[in-house]
């Protein structure tokens, strides 16, 4: 029987559970399809400009596999138009060789629904989306990560990316134990504070202020996603607790930028262990503005406790801020993937790629920090 790739609705739900016991029986633990036709995350109502639509593979009463398309606006030099975000995409083909083609027929019914494509985050270079990516043409690029230690005796007894052998867990526990390793580490993040801003405000919620920066400062990208008032409501709801919300304001008292901020105690992470992980997940400003917004945030996950910081930046400009504020850069997973004709509109992409916006706000959301 034929395979048809259609919108994912109530009739498939059943098949979808099904599709997800055979990944499961055959050994794909880390990954499932959503059980349910209505995306729990930005579903499409009421208007909105960003959204999510869910599409499944089907043969007959079976579903073999599925992705999800985020559409949302970017600003590209200040000209903003709608474009997707590839997600999730499930092939049986995981578990099943009868079906290793559908991975490659997913991403294609995905162009032919938007051309203009980019996927985010995926877990590294060698994972299996981003080698077809590459096959299929798309340019891609790890998104920089930062991190600054500010509790050198919780991070080094606790960060499971580092201690991966019992040589490497012996090293650094001597280094805790004996305080070297806190020196050492005191010394890399020692950065003096970015001058001109006043401490960060907490706020509820995103207001007209946060459009009036959003006017102001997009054009200055090479492509940044849309943080207007009403996106970032979305995005980042305020009865959700996770989500610290700071606004940064100027020497003459106007919102200068703003950040969403994470202050999460970690249990038994796979890279972070029992460490509080402080992460700088979203931001936006000018991008002659950004030491000021991260100065603060960095200043405000110091003052509640945090173990670690962390962030992902793909800009230049926010990079060096972060850098200023006493950041490391370390290996980065989070990759960036562009088709042809999203790399074309940014086209030379060597020069446009050092000035592209992107954080853990523009892929599924900070949902791994």
């Amino acid at each position: 029987m034929s395979l048809a790739i259609q919108p994912y609705s109530a009739e498939h739900v059943p098949a979808v559970r099904a599709f997800n016991r055979r990944l499961r029986d055959g050994g794909e633990t880390a990954f499932q399809f959503p059980e349910a036709d209505i995306p729990e995350w930005l579903p499409h109502q009421n208007g909105r400009r960003i959204f999510q639509e869910m599409f499944v593979a089907a043969s007959g009463p079976q579903v073999h596999g599925g992705y999800i398309l985020k559409h949302q606006d970017f600003s590209f030099r200040g000209a903003v138009r709608s474009i997707g975000y590839y997600h999730l995409p499930l092939s049986e083909g995981l578990v099943d060789k009868r079906h290793s083609l559908l991975g490659a027929q997913l991403l294609l019914d995905a162009l032919r629904r938007q051309p203009v494509l980019y996927a985010l985050g995926m877990g590294g270079f060698d994972r299996p989306l981003p080698r077809m990516l590459v096959k299929a043409g798309w340019k891609l690029s790890a998104v920089p990560f930062y991190f600054k230690v500010l509790r050198p005796f919780r991070f080094l007894r606790n960060i499971r990316a580092l201690r991966t052998t019992p040589l490497r867990r012996l090293a650094l526990d001597a280094a805790a134990y004996s305080g070297l390793g806190a020196a050492g580490l005191r010394l890399l993040a020692s950065r003096p504070a970015a001058p001109g801003a006043a401490p960060p405000e907490v706020v509820r919620s995103f207001g007209p202020w946060a459009d009036d920066l959003w006017q102001r400062c997009h054009p200055l990208y090479a492509m940044a996603g849309s943080r207007d008032a009403a996106t970032l409501r979305i995005l980042y709801p305020a009865d959700n607790p996770r989500f610290i919300n700071i606004m940064v304001r100027g020497g003459a008292a106007a919102p200068l930028g703003w950040a969403v901020l994470l202050d999460t105690p970690m249990q038994d992470h796979l890279y972070f262990g029992n460490l509080r992980l402080g992460a700088i997940a979203d931001c936006f400003a000018a991008p002659g503005d950004a030491p000021a917004v991260a100065a603060a945030a960095a200043s405000f996950l110091e003052s509640v406790g945090v173990d670690l910081i962390v962030s992902n930046q793909s800009h230049q400009a926010w990079g060096a801020a972060l850098r200023r504020a006493g950041f490391r850069a370390g290996p980065s997973n989070f990759i960036f993937a562009a088709s042809k004709k999203l790399a074309a509109s940014l086209d030379p992409w060597d020069a446009a790629l050092p000035e592209i916006h992107l954080t853990r706000g523009d892929g599924d959301g900070p949902v791994h920090l």
